[in-house]
């Protein structure tokens, strides 16, 4: 690395770091905890994409490549072997795919596409036990419920069934779930950001930002926040419509190919500087 790059490449990642750091201070986790779990991150990452080709990857070389003393590489190396999970369990992705289907399966909706009010349990197949059981696994339908009514996703009816309110699920305060997506949506967005800056133009990922030049009146924010809210799901609503519609199209033959996580997130910022 260049010595032009190096005091640039620190600089934003101290920008990245500091609201990182606010939510770390605000619940408690020491400078000596974070640490802990860099080292474990630089352990990994240098041991998974910084192999030479057809070598295993070794404690000397990690040592190099990330600082550490080959002690503390091979502490690391322990601690990922056990299978010890730093991440909190948690059902995000199972509550995605139940709200995912109730909006694009027909199973579960009706004329026009809409989701259809489900009763928990009835001789009927739309059923919310049956939703839960077709898109999420073996997670419990009454967990499920109980989650979505708590973060307001859904609602129970005077007739004892349930209506879908939101299509996309926001887990609400810290919890393992609101951990879980945080975690996820900043490594998505950082990992797009690190491809396009190491990508030939033509092959770059879709990135784009919009935002008023000379700053936006204080007063008008509400007016801006409306129209996103409004624009923003149009467009979102569409894509996942596409990427559903993909679930049910036959491969061409000998086609097959492997699974790639993949997706598109609209955010709404404010700067604090």
């Amino acid at each position: 690395m260049t010595s032009t790059v190096r005091p640039g490449l620190l600089a934003a990642f101290r920008k990245i770091l500091q609201p990182l750091v606010r939510i770390l201070l605000r619940h408690g986790i020491s400078f000596g905890e974070l640490a802990e779990v860099l080292k474990t991150v630089f352990v990994e990452v240098a041991a998974r994409d910084f192999s030479l080709p057809e070598r295993k990857v070794s404690q000397s070389r990690i040592a190099i490549l990330t600082g550490l003393t080959r002690k503390e590489v091979a502490k690391q190396e322990a601690l990922l072997a056990s299978g010890a999970e730093l991440d909190f369990p948690a059902n995000l992705n199972r509550v995605i795919r139940v709200l995912d289907g109730w909006h694009t399966d027909p199973e579960f909706t009706g004329p026009y596409g809409m989701p259809l009010d489900l009763p928990f349990d009835a001789p009927t197949p739309a059923t919310f036990m049956n939703l839960v059981r077709k898109h999420s696994g073996d997670m419990a339908a009454r967990a499920m419920l109980d989650e979505l009514l708590r973060v307001g996703a859904i609602e129970r009816l005077a007739s004892g069934s349930f209506k879908v309110l939101a299509r996309a699920y926001i887990a609400r305060d810290f919890d393992p779930n609101a951990l879980q997506r945080f975690g996820e949506v900043v490594r998505d967005f950082i990992n797009t950001y690190e491809f396009n800056m190491d990508s030939s133009p033509g092959l770059r990922r879709f990135e784009r930002i919009v935002f008023a030049d000379n700053g936006l009146r204080q007063d008008l924010i509400p007016a801006f926040n409306a129209l996103i809210r409004a624009k923003g799901p149009q467009l979102l609503n569409e894509l996942d419509n596409w990427l559903s519609a993909q679930d049910t199209k036959s491969p061409l033959r000998g086609k097959e190919s492997k699974r790639v996580n993949t997706g598109v997130g609209i955010y709404h910022f404010i700067s604090e500087d």
